[in-house]
């Protein structure tokens, strides 16, 4: 069996030392000591920006209606993560701060440098003005994603009628630790800001040259995405054509993995899932991945001991996967640490990680849904079954599916299901199709808790409003003008 080798990136450290405020507070407020200067040398930003990485709340996984829940092992899992499954009302204690958006890794924090750096990299020393307007442009882009993730996690689905009156998020433009008013702007306006700033971005970005730093693609591919959770799908369509003529302009390798060959265990080219050490290793490594076009990673369910039986691909789910698919075998039919296949074929998580952010199979699938929508069925048929190849013994998309526009485009969302289960993904299609005029009906609003013989035990409905999470009193207390979610 072949290996690959495990890169950290020992970047803590070194961000630390050069981004003291963003050390850990009791408040999310205290960011920065007052007057202390972020940077001063262009290059500084350049590093700053280097080390900023962008991830991925894990709320989503919880929630999508791809995922089961089983006791007693679901028991033993976090609250917070019970509650997501549960579509409860509350996900906080009063007394805490949601962590979408008051960790390191939160909204606030990471909404605070990228506006640092796009206020002060054109007056900063020793750069060039090309230097300094690349960064200032992958800045605006990382906050541009932010935003949008920020949108996803605390708003709910965007509809055109009336996002002029509904609320979207504060309209953080500044890094001022002083900042106590968080009024909310319109869910309208708060799209338009991650559009500008996206648009504005990308003149001055450059091809893709490491999937740690954003690109021409991968902001193409981000106004895609972000056009389709708006209904726009011939805006988005013009965004992927876009995102498609910059793929052979990458300076590394950007290319599907065909599963029939990296998850064969005898294969040379194998990477099939394997244990190291305490790790389970379920994709190569952030910057090795070929697949990817921008590293986002989401970091969801213990994938050791009990917890990792807590959730699982649904029976639903697992029917969706033809027999001859190879990737149900990214997920375990066994418990773990047990001798026991789980009931009705479920299966959990293998890996510690999933990538989420812009890759190859998202850009051909988007292009197929778009290509769906406008009765292209040629060119929607042609961009399945190129995944499927890499995925499947049998990838020709079934003669009922590619009989009509809707057909075709109800096989591309399961699609979408089968490569992206238990990542989130679902959960931002599940949003936008539960405001869609035709395909709203394309959404499970239950998700079932089953026991160990795989019977429903109990049942949680999804009621709309809880497509946005709350932020709860001590946020509010903290934030002058900001208004809770229903």
């Amino acid at each position: 069996m072949k290996t690959f080798k495990l890169k950290y990136v020992h970047c803590l450290v070194l961000f630390a030392a050069l981004v003291p405020q963003l050390s850990c507070k009791k408040e999310f407020l205290e960011i920065v000591p007052k007057g202390q200067q972020i940077a001063a040398m262009t290059k500084d930003y350049r590093q700053i920006l280097n080390m900023n990485f962008l991830s991925q709340s894990n709320a989503g996984v919880y929630m999508g209606d791809e995922v089961t829940a089983l006791k007693p092992f679901v028991n033993e899992h976090t609250l917070r993560t019970q509650r997501l499954f549960k579509y409860a009302e509350r996900i906080y204690e009063a007394d805490q701060l949601p962590e979408e958006v008051s960790s390191e890794e939160g909204y606030i924090r990471r909404l605070y440098v990228f506006n640092k750096i796009i206020n002060e990299v054109m007056d900063s020393q020793g750069g060039t003005e090309m230097e300094k307007k690349a960064i200032l442009a992958e800045a605006k882009a990382g906050r541009a994603i932010s935003n949008f993730l920020f949108l996803t996690d605390f708003t709910t689905p965007y509809n055109p009628a009336t996002a002029a009156t509904e609320l979207g998020i504060p309209g953080l433009t500044k890094a001022d630790v002083t900042l106590t008013d968080f009024k909310r702007r319109t869910k309208k306006e708060s799209y338009e800001q991650i559009i500008s700033d996206l648009t504005d971005a990308i003149p001055d970005l450059g091809p893709l040259e490491h999937r740690w730093k954003i690109s021409r693609l991968a902001a193409h591919f981000y106004l895609a995405r972000i056009y389709m959770a708006m209904q726009n799908f011939e805006g988005a369509k013009q965004q992927l054509d876009a995102a498609f003529a910059e793929i052979p302009k990458s300076t590394i390798p950007l290319a599907l993995y065909d599963y029939n060959k990296v998850l064969d265990p005898d294969a040379d080219e194998s990477w099939f899932p394997m244990l190291l050490g305490l790790m389970l290793v379920g994709f190569p490594q952030p910057a090795d991945n070929t697949q990817t076009i921008y590293s986002i990673q989401v970091y969801a369910v213990s994938y050791i001991g009990g917890n990792a039986n807590a959730y699982l691909l649904s029976p639903a789910t697992i029917g969706l996967f033809d027999p001859q698919d190879k990737r149900p075998n990214l997920f375990d039919p066994m418990e773990f640490n047990g001798s026991a296949s789980f009931p009705l074929g479920m299966r959990h998580p293998i890996g510690f990680g999933t990538p989420v952010g812009p890759s190859l199979p998202d850009l051909y699938l988007m292009r197929a849904e778009c290509r769906a929508r406008a009765n292209d069925l040629a060119g929607a048929i042609a961009d399945v079954e190129l995944l499927r190849a890499q995925r499947s013994g049998a990838p020709a998309v079934p003669s009922a599916a590619a009989a009509n526009k809707d057909a075709l485009v109800k096989y591309i969302l399961d699609e979408r299901i089968r490569e992206f289960a238990f990542t989130g993904l679902r959960w931002l299609d599940m949003r936008r199709l539960s405001v869609d005029p035709v395909y709203h009906d394309h959404v499970r609003y239950t998700h079932e808790v089953r026991s160990i013989a795989g019977d429903i035990v109990e049942t949680h409905e999804l009621d709309p409003k809880r497509f946005a999470l709350k932020f709860g009193e001590r946020m509010l207390q903290e934030s002058k003008g900001l208004e809770e979610n229903p």
